[in-house]
């Protein structure tokens, strides 16, 4: 099975690691892979044609964050610089699932990767919703 990298991504993040982000086990606390994520995941929607911060009454639907995991593989410190590839990993009728791969380019290798459910929701009716054609298509498109 051949490794995956970076390059394997149409959407790309960079992040670059902060002092801050360190904690008293000297490495990357984990909740900053978390927040890193959401900005992969944001990096992804905007791909996607979404406007991000909307009036919500504005907008027909939305994708919303419904569950998410975080797989650590390796410590990250200060300083280093982490790029996110994000792809759509599977779509189901009533979600899609977003993969986000983290390298390290300090380390030269994947430290994490991040599993995000997303679900559309309905902001009229306050309901989750079947994926509309109209996302199905914008994943085709980014991921063919």
């Amino acid at each position: 099975m051949r490794q995956v990298t970076i390059a394997d991504f149409k959407i790309q993040t960079t992040i670059v690691v902060q002092w801050g982000e360190m904690d008293a086990y000297q490495h990357v606390n984990n909740v900053n892979y978390v927040r890193w994520g959401e900005t992969a995941r944001v990096d992804y929607f905007r791909a996607m044609g979404f406007i991000i911060n909307q009036e919500p009454k504005k907008m027909l639907y939305a994708p919303i964050l419904g569950f998410q995991s975080v797989k650590y593989i390796a410590p990250v410190v200060y300083p280093d610089t982490i790029v996110i590839g994000t792809k759509t990993d599977a779509i189901k009728d009533d979600r899609f699932v977003l993969k986000s791969y983290f390298f390290s380019t300090q380390q030269n290798r994947l430290v994490a990767i991040q599993t995000h459910e997303v679900v559309i929701v309905d902001y009229n009716k306050q309901q989750k919703i079947a994926i509309p054609q109209a996302i199905l298509d914008e994943i085709h498109q980014i991921e063919d």
